[in-house]
């Protein structure tokens, strides 16, 4: 496999802002951005952020929002397309597994450190929702990693599936789930769905909190029509997304400098409290009033907040 993307990458084509990049990761190719600072000189060194982006999103959605800003602040910030998402290499597309994602996170890491300009002492892991577990769980065990961040980290995601949406919601996908994997199985067919099952759309006033705030997000605001790579639709193999994607268990031998931002309002909170509790590094709590999971995705005056806690978080443990 070549691994010498970045070595030939011409340095002088590279400037402040979104650059489109590829790099390999278990024998696919990974489409990624790399955010660089205003004033950018491939000469000198900066901190650098990977980012693990929200599950089923592409890079174009929270991972450009949260990489503009933190470039802003002076840090090499990467976002990528697992594989089966948005530009990267596709078996099933929008299938979401840790077995995809984290070694694509791990290959992450040593891709961005192959540039001349990041500053390896000062490089830092950033989740955001579901991205949160797989940046954990990755520096868990990959000291490369100097500090991580989470904000309203989905660190349960049974929890976060159990907990929201209806019983005969979830039993109804649970069987759908099953029959597309046997026939996946027999004949490499699969078919889509919406990932709001038959709930009619926009969902009705009774509907649990977060799944209205999840159309908001998804249909009005971060759409197709906005993020043509973007669908909401997934395949019904992967209807219950990864069940196993957790770090609640790993988290008490955690001690990596930790950073959880949490919002009043998620429905993530109590996992970002149990997490934080558990963990046994130095680490930092801190909470933004009246957020919801959704307003830290896009939120002006929520995420300005938590962009301005990381970069004094990250600055404590920069060399």
């Amino acid at each position: 496999m070549d691994n010498t993307v970045s070595m030939n990458i011409e340095y002088s084509k590279l400037q402040a802002g979104k650059n489109p990049v590829f790099f390999k990761s278990l024998g696919c190719k990974i489409a990624a951005d790399i955010y660089l600072p205003e004033g950018f000189d491939s000469e000198k060194k900066y901190p650098a952020i990977v980012y693990t982006r929200v599950g089923t999103q592409v890079k174009e959605q929270t991972g450009a929002f949260y990489g503009k800003k933190l470039a802003a602040k002076g840090y090499v910030f990467l976002v990528f397309d697992p594989i089966n998402f948005g530009g990267s290499d596709i078996r099933i597309r929008n299938h979401e597994t840790m077995h995809n994602v984290m070694p694509n996170t791990t290959d992450a890491i040593s891709f961005l450190r192959t540039f001349k300009f990041v500053d390896r002492d000062n490089f830092f892991g950033l989740g955001l929702c579901g991205g949160a577990p797989y940046i954990c769980n990755v520096a868990l065990g990959d000291s490369r990693i100097k500090a991580v961040g989470t904000v309203v980290g989905n660190f349960d995601a049974a929890a976060g599936l159990f907990g929201t949406f209806p019983k005969e919601m979830i039993d109804q996908m649970m069987n759908v789930a099953a029959e597309a994997q046997q026939k996946y199985y027999e004949t490499g067919e699969y078919e889509m769905a919406n990932i709001f099952g038959d709930m009619p759309l926009p969902p009705p006033e009774n509907a649990p909190q977060p799944i209205k705030d999840g159309y908001d997000y998804y249909f009005v605001r971060s759409g197709h029509d906005t993020y043509p790579n973007y669908t909401p639709e997934y395949p019904t193999t992967n209807l219950l997304y990864e069940t196993s994607l957790s770090f609640m268990y790993q988290a008490k031998y955690f001690t990596t400098p930790f950073l959880v931002v949490a919002g009043e309002n998620a429905f993530t909170k109590a996992m970002d409290k149990e997490v934080y509790d558990l963990a046994k590094g130095e680490k930092e709590w801190f909470e933004i009033k009246d957020a919801t999971q959704t307003n830290m995705y896009d939120g002006e005056e929520y995420v300005n907040q938590a962009i301005d806690k990381i970069d004094d978080f990250f600055k404590k443990y920069s060399k």
